[in-house]
């Protein structure tokens, strides 16, 4: 049965059944799944900060850094349009730089 309440900051989805569980819930109280541990994806997504960000600066204008996070539908789009003319990538380089830049699940792009 789904929580259809908000969630809270101190709360998050079962990346299995959906429903609202705390953050720090290692199983889903409500079906029994294993959930990801917030310190292992942080270490996975660091890892690929410096990558985005070179490969945004050098050949950003073809997407390469969207593709590299997952993102492959805006992917085609940036290198069907050039990175829309320098400024999408350019954009995306600033993202990246101040941290802002997420990947396909939604994960930020840090540098620690």
């Amino acid at each position: 049965m789904n929580d259809f309440r908000e969630k809270k900051l101190d709360e998050a989805f079962c990346r299995s059944c959906g429903n609202i569980i705390k953050k720090e819930a290692e199983i889903c109280p409500h079906c029994g799944v294993r959930q990801i541990s917030v310190s292992a994806s942080t270490t996975t997504v660091s890892n690929h900060w410096l990558t985005a960000l070179l490969l945004c600066f050098f050949i950003g204008v073809f997407g390469a850094h969207r593709f590299y996070v997952g993102k492959i539908g805006s992917g085609i789009a940036m290198l069907l349009t050039f990175g829309g003319c320098g400024i999408w990538a350019f954009v995306d380089l600033l993202l990246i730089l101040l941290e802002k830049f997420t990947d396909d699940k939604g994960n930020i792009l840090t540098k620690n």
